[in-house]
């Protein structure tokens, strides 16, 4: 399976919960599913972390969030390159764990 942005997937949790096995093996399950996908999300980040063209070979549906940010590095002068990859990777941050970081 490869590395993708957060989902907690509270279905897969209600699944877990509504399940027959004991109280304590629930809680140890929805412990096991959450740090998996944060395991997943981190390594998300960390693969395509300076890497837009990977992302978007690898991630198709991204193609086009990542278009403005590879055509600002094809025109970059040399001195602008670090500032748009520093917005890519917020950006990048920011999808990575979404379900973290959107209000309310």
């Amino acid at each position: 399976m490869k590395p993708k942005p957060l989902d907690l997937e509270f279905k897969e949790i209600l699944r877990i919960v509504e399940s027959d096995i004991g109280d304590y093996r629930k809680a140890y399950e929805i412990e096991k599913f959450i740090k998996q996908r944060i395991k997943s999300a981190c390594e998300f980040y960390l693969r395509y972390r300076n890497k837009p063209r990977v992302l978007i070979k690898e991630h198709p549906e991204y193609v086009e969030d990542v278009k403005e940010f590879l055509d600002m590095l094809d025109n970059a002068q040399s001195d602008e390159y670090d500032s748009i990859m520093i917005h890519y990777n917020e950006w990048l941050f920011k999808l990575a764990f979404r379900e973290v970081l959107k209000e309310g």
